[in-house]
């Protein structure tokens, strides 16, 4: 029974100051991508939940979860990269949100007030107003969804550049190909960065040639 507890223990204490290891590891590196980009380093949470790794704008803080701490280093540093891109636009994300709040209040508030001052039988105060927000809804939905997906893809470009720019084009190409084989990036932004590092190339060959 001893022998059991003490090698428990060691487990627990090994897990432990491995933990604590990576998360310096990854708060150094952080920091550092944070200074490069020129902005205060967010926060570093380590999530119990295997959600992959997210920026949280409304806290400035990087969740990070325990398969994210095991990735080889040359991807831990591509997806640390790619979240302190996100930070970068915080300011945009913030705006976002407060944008879709206002949006939806104000799309539940008018039937609402128009079922309040509506005057008149009870069923008419309740089906014209319901009527009108539901033709609301219907119109609206589809393009507000069309432009979330094409600002979110937008945003996702922006941080893909600024990893590139942080690790290296050719080696955040190498890192996203294999995250793509895992199912972690689609293939748009995997074709986005191969021309990105073909630009890049290509610069750096002309460049080369002027010399």
């Amino acid at each position: 029974m001893k022998a059991r507890i003490s090698t428990r223990g060691l487990l627990y204490d090994f897990v432990t100051v491995y933990m604590e290891a990576a998360e310096q590891h990854v708060m150094h590196l952080v920091a550092r991508y944070a200074a490069v980009l020129g902005i205060a380093p967010p926060t570093v949470r380590l999530a119990a939940s295997h959600n992959g790794p997210c920026y949280e704008p409304l806290f400035n803080r990087i969740e990070v979860d325990a398969p994210t701490l095991a990735l080889p280093e040359p991807l831990l540093c591509l997806v640390l990269a790619h979240e302190v891109g996100h930070a970068t636009q915080r300011s945009v994300l913030l705006f976002d949100l407060a944008k879709t709040v206002f949006r939806v209040t104000a799309l539940i508030a008018g039937p609402c007030i128009m079922f309040a001052a509506w005057p008149g039988e009870d069923l008419w105060r309740v089906s014209i107003p319901g009527a009108l927000f539901a033709i609301l809804v219907t119109l609206l939905f589809p393009t507000w969804r069309t432009r979330t997906v094409q600002r979110a893809k937008a945003l996702e470009f922006d941080a893909d550049a600024k990893a590139a720019t942080l690790c290296g084009a050719r080696i955040a190409l190498e890192a996203m190909e294999i995250m793509a084989k895992r199912g972690r990036i689609d293939a748009t932004r995997l074709n986005v960065m191969r021309e990105r590092c073909a630009h890049a190339e290509d610069a750096k060959e002309a460049k080369s040639t002027c010399r």
